[in-house]
């Protein structure tokens, strides 16, 4: 009787074990100098979460940035990724059938509700009393993120250039400087006048540096990051990770820049790809 109860309990663990699947979770750094270990200590809790609710084992793959995971959600070297609004949108040109999975809700500057959509801002530092508003950059040296950034250019490029103004010339000099970190510590420094940042990066360097950052000019709400799937994952899977998502534990987030998930369709994107068609 014994033998036959080690025997079924062998089988159902082969079973389940066989009928489980491996996928790839895509994360691009969000922050100066995360390493691979970073992001996986970062997202194991989620991960972990996820496996259970679904029987699916996830590796967690780390693109080095936002081309990278770009080229990885399209050409489907990554089975579903957190990508950032704008290459989420460049990723969906190049590959038409990748399915918007949830998009991230996070707290407002005042962290008194959830939102899904975050703010980029002009920020500066408090001394310097000639810089108070868009026109006072004029011949400045200003921060950028990278061209692939929403907040980081993107964003500030459209604003700009609906006032008439081209980086390329009404600034004394300017920097694509690779992260968000990078633009607020070259602000602190010294090193530039003004850059491109988001909230969720002001509130970072505002710990780091102290209260010495202003807002120069906000951009309009720009939706937030989201969950995205090559067009290779099963429907049923999708949906599986769908509800997952919806129902995770705030606390499982601790560390990321969501706190919590909300279903979005794909046209709640378009006002990203409005702003990336025109550049």
């Amino acid at each position: 009787m014994m033998s036959r109860v080690f025997l079924f309990v062998f089988l159902y663990c082969f079973v389940s074990s066989a009928m489980s699947e491996i996928y790839r979770f895509g994360v691009t750094p969000w922050q100066k100098g995360q390493t691979e270990d970073d992001i996986n200590h970062n997202y194991r809790l989620m991960v972990d979460y996820l496996g259970e609710k679904t029987g699916d084992k996830y590796i967690i793959v780390s693109a080095r940035d936002y081309q990278q995971m770009i080229e990885f959600l399209a050409d489907g070297k990554v089975d579903f990724a957190s990508i950032s609004p704008v290459p989420y949108v460049l990723a969906k040109q190049m590959n038409p059938g990748i399915q918007l999975l949830v998009t991230e809700m996070s707290w407002d500057k005042a962290h008194e509700n959830l939102t899904d959509s975050y703010l980029g801002f002009f920020v500066t530092k408090k001394s310097r009393g000639d810089i108070n508003s868009l026109t006072d950059l004029k011949y400045k040296r200003f921060g950028f993120v990278k061209k692939e950034s929403s907040s980081g250019f993107k964003y500030p490029n459209a604003l700009l250039k609906e006032k008439g103004m081209d980086y390329r010339t009404f600034f004394s000099r300017h920097y694509f400087l690779g992260s968000h970190p990078r633009v607020t510590d070259a602000i602190a420094a010294g090193s530039i006048d003004a850059g491109a940042t988001w909230d969720f990066n002001l509130n970072q360097a505002i710990a780091k540096h102290g209260d010495i950052f202003k807002i120069v000019f906000t951009t309009p709400p720009i939706p937030n990051l989201c969950i995205a799937a090559h067009s290779s994952l099963p429907l049923e899977k999708v949906e599986k990770i769908r509800q997952a998502l919806t129902s995770i534990d705030t606390q499982l987030l601790e560390g990321l820049p969501a706190s919590g998930y909300v279903v979005r369709p794909d046209s709640f994107y378009d006002v990203v790809r409005n702003v990336t068609l025109e550049q």
